[in-house]
């Protein structure tokens, strides 16, 4: 089954709407897909910079703390002390001064729970500590600890170490006299919260793991940080490196992007359609004024005139100037519609007149033809040659009138046929007088040309001039001048200057003017020139030279 086709307007509304509404979804979804992305690598960017720049501040706290362990052993304080004991003795002294030292060097530092010194063979331990209780606990803790620092430095030599004992984290140096040989050992007992704190204004993480040498601490469910030896998976993982100790920041990403982020633009984008509603329905109602309403005018007038009411005129006025232009080209066509149906009915009645008085006076020409057959074989019994060349002749050109066979293209030998049976009736009427010229170029003579297109100008030439002259030359040429055959017939004779206006009218494009005399030839050649090779072709007659009359036909091969 053929699907059915549906109307102008509908397809124009769906096109105006798909032309509408798609454009603005695809528009909407494209642009909410690229703002996404942009928000998302914007915020991805933004998570990055943070956590690089505050595993930045950590790496400078370990540096800072690398740095203060170094101090002690570069600056030779604790040194000369050391040196002052050996030679007096006097471990208080030894302890005064070095507590001294360090109360001046770290008690301003946070990040430093408690800093202290060990001798590895002297009984004068030294440590700077907070004061009250947390104060005396940390003793303990760093007395119960101080063992176990001295056995993991023994083999340190100048290396800086960081572990975790009894979940604490202790950076430690030793300190060399100058046999290189460890004399003391400097220990901190670093603050977690305060050393990985740049890491918690990291944003938008949860399930946050730092990680120093290999120490893991996180936050438990009570926010209090500590120490984990599990590795969590992690979305996000940043590395540094401080004075050769490696720090880890590993963390979960929260959910984001850009919708949901921004609640406020789900109102911004309902707000845009609804403001975009109200200019469809104008789109739409512009449509209809000044598309569908216009054509239902047109279809309406179109039916009308189908059913019979030719001439009908539309009255209402267009909208716009293209319709108005239809509308005045719709009324037209209805006026000429019912004028040629008012000629075609009269000439309906001529022709049945004509046709009448044709049956009226119609000669058959089978029965001219056996007539002329007839008088032939009479003349031929009384060996009249002369009469039955004639009688041939005039038969031949019956022939030519009556176009039997119904051919419009004939080649151009047999067109001479037509012009010498023509020519010898002539010869036979005028005598001696009339001289025929022919020049006929033999690559022409199968040349398919118009039929009659040169017996007309001949016939012409002779009823104008050679028999009102009694005689005359007359020349007959065809060739061929490069990709146009030429046709020209030559006589003896004058043109007044009414004779080329007269010619010159009937040359002219027809505007109903049927011509004069014999000249009628020439217009039925020019016409028919026209209507074959249009301005390819050319029919013109001129005096080529003062007492000669040219015809001269041309028209592409």
């Amino acid at each position: 089954m053929k699907r059915k086709k549906i109307s102008l307007r509908k397809g124009l509304q769906m096109t105006i709407l798909s032309c509408w509404l798609v454009p603005i979804l695809i528009v909407v979804l494209l642009a909410g897909v690229l703002l996404n992305k942009s928000y998302v690598d914007s915020v991805e960017q933004e998570i990055n910079t943070s956590a690089e720049n505050a595993l930045r501040l950590v790496q400078m706290q370990v540096e800072k703390a690398v740095e203060d362990s170094k101090a002690v052993s570069y600056d030779g304080v604790v040194r000369a002390a050391y040196y002052g004991y050996l030679q007096s003795t006097d471990s208080a002294a030894l302890y005064g001064e070095v507590s001294n030292y360090l109360s001046q060097n770290f008690t301003r530092e946070e990040m430093y729970r408690a800093v202290f010194i060990q001798f590895w063979d002297v009984d004068a331990d030294a440590y700077v500590l907070p004061q009250g209780t947390a104060g005396y606990d940390l003793l303990r803790q760093c007395q119960d600890h101080g063992q176990q620092i001295l056995a993991k430095m023994k083999d340190a030599d100048t290396d800086i170490r960081i572990f975790r004992l009894d979940d604490h984290l202790y950076m430690a140096r030793n300190l060399l006299d100058s046999t290189f040989t460890p004399y003391a050992t400097v220990g901190m007992l670093l603050d977690p919260v305060e050393l990985f704190r740049p890491l918690d204004a990291v944003i938008r993480v949860q399930q946050v793991q730092y990680q120093i040498d290999g120490h893991s601490y996180l936050y438990d469910e009570n926010g209090v940080l500590v120490h984990s030896d599990e590795i969590h998976t992690s979305e996000v993982r940043f590395d540094a490196e401080a004075e050769g100790h490696s720090i880890v920041f590993t963390a979960q990403v929260e959910d984001y992007g850009f919708w949901q982020d921004n609640a406020w633009l789900h109102w911004a984008v309902m707000g845009v359609a609804l403001m975009a509603l109200p200019l469809l329905l104008y789109v739409l109602r512009q449509f209809y004024h000044h598309m569908a309403a216009p054509m239902e005018v047109l279809a309406h007038a179109n039916q009308l005139v189908q059913s019979g009411q030719r001439g009908y005129q539309i009255t209402q006025t267009a909208p716009n100037r293209e319709f108005g232009k239809l509308y005045d080209h719709f009324n037209a066509m209805s006026a000429e519609l019912q004028a040629q149906f008012q000629r075609s009915f009269m000439e309906q009645q001529i022709t049945q007149q004509a046709k009448i008085k044709a049956l009226q006076s119609q000669i058959n020409p089978h029965f001219l033809n056996n007539t002329l057959e007839i008088i032939n074989w009479e003349a031929r019994f009384a060996e009249n040659d002369r009469v039955c060349a004639m009688i041939e002749a005039l038969s031949t050109m019956l022939d030519a009138a009556l176009d039997r066979d119904g051919r419009t293209q004939i080649a151009l030998e047999q067109e001479m046929v037509y012009v010498d049976a023509y020519l010898y009736i002539i010869q036979e009427r005028l005598g001696d007088g009339f001289r025929v010229h022919k020049q006929i170029s033999e690559e022409v003579l199968q040349q398919q040309i118009p039929r009659l297109i040169l017996q007309p100008i001949v016939e012409n030439a002779v009823e104008h001039d050679i028999t009102r002259r009694r005689g005359g030359n007359l020349w007959v040429r065809a060739y061929r001048e490069a990709e146009r055959i030429v046709l020209e017939v030559e006589h003896d004779g004058t043109m007044t200057d009414a004779d080329r206006e007269n010619i010159r009218n009937l040359l002219a494009p027809p505007e109903g003017e049927s011509g004069q005399g014999t000249r009628v030839g020439l217009r039925n050649v020019s016409q028919r020139l026209a209507l074959i090779y249009g301005q390819k072709s050319s029919l013109t007659v001129e005096e080529a030279k003062p007492g000669t009359i040219l015809a001269r036909i041309t028209f592409p091969v």
